[in-house]
């Protein structure tokens, strides 16, 4: 660099070093170091901002009530379009949750939730409700309905672990809840109708087995149908209950209503007849047909013991003499 002075009227020139501005060579380090780092932050922070911003759709899109409460006076700081249908009519965002809770529930039921809701925040420890039932506003009809959620008040922490707010979140599971109710109300009709079928099958079985006092000592019991393997069970039961509460002598088994005689059929009748001998008393067989007796013979059931007759009232008086 060049300097001209004026010296005793001459030029003279001066010549000058040039300033040395480089930086030293680990400071250069330092400062790419620092701009790495400055874009990875910006980095970070756009991704979390975009992630933020996709909760935050997701959350405003959501079908179910989500909302959160900030602050000791829990006030509203976020709500998604479901909760303010919840609640039609009314500005959330700013207010008390005591304040929105008296205008909705009224001061009693306020409380109660309140109470809840604030020892989630002062506790830190989250509520879980499960088929909470809950009536809301139903836009669609203009009436409020009764629904149930699964519900979650959860406290939300700030950057140091504090709690500064409780968030709200549910689900609703009415369809469940409806569906399981609808079944729970289906078994028990089932229920009811199996023992007003037992009922009625034990009002046939004595139907259909009656022991009836004729006189004292006297019992009938008249069959009516097949008879099966079950209803020879019957027969037998009935026949050994009533002898012996009835001190019965004589008693009169009527085939009358027996359409057709078969070996099941035949040998309930004579095993019948053989357990009433045992307890002493007479049995007297009535209604056999000669079609009747035909098959019986047919089969070689053994009837010697047992007096038959061809007519009830043949029978009847029978016994009456007998007795």
């Amino acid at each position: 660099m060049r300097d001209r002075i004026g010296v005793t009227g001459e030029d003279r020139v001066e010549e000058t070093a040039p300033l040395d501005v480089t930086p030293p060579e680990g400071a250069e380090r330092r400062i790419a170091v620092l701009e790495r780092a400055l874009a990875e932050s910006q980095a970070a922070l756009a991704e979390l901002r975009a992630t933020h911003e996709s909760l935050q759709d997701m959350l405003m899109h959501a079908r179910t009530p989500i909302c959160m409460w900030r602050g000791e006076d829990l006030v509203y700081s976020l709500v998604n379009p479901a909760y303010v249908a919840s609640i039609p009519g009314r500005q959330l965002l700013g207010r008390s949750l005591r304040d929105v809770l008296r205008e909705v529930l009224g001061e009693e039921a306020a409380r109660g939730f309140w109470d809840l809701v604030n020892g989630v925040y002062r506790t830190g420890s989250p509520f879980l409700g499960s088929e909470v039932p809950v009536k809301l506003h139903d836009a669609e009809n203009g009436c409020d309905e009764l629904r149930w959620f699964n519900i979650v008040y959860a406290p939300v922490r700030g950057g140091a672990g504090e709690i500064v707010g409780v968030c709200h979140y549910g689900v609703e599971i009415t369809d469940q809840v409806q569906a399981r109710r609808a079944a729970e109300a289906r078994a028990e009709e089932l229920q009811q109708s199996a023992e007003l079928i037992a009922a009625q099958q034990e009002t046939i079985r004595v139907l259909g087995t009656p022991v009836l006092p004729l006189a004292k000592g006297v019992l009938a019991m008249p069959l009516i149908g097949p008879l099966d393997a079950r209803r020879s069970e019957q027969i037998m039961e009935g026949l050994l209950h009533g002898v012996t509460k009835e001190s019965a002598s004589v008693v009169i088994l009527d085939v009358t209503g027996v359409e057709t005689i078969d070996a099941q059929a035949a040998d309930a009748v004579v095993r019948a007849a053989r357990a009433v001998r045992l307890l002493g008393a007479r049995v007297l067989v009535t209604g056999i047909q000669p079609s009747m007796a035909q098959v019986l013979v047919q089969l070689g059931v053994d009837l010697r013991g047992i007096t038959t007759y061809s007519t009830l009232q043949s029978g009847i008086a029978a016994a009456m003499g007998a007795s």
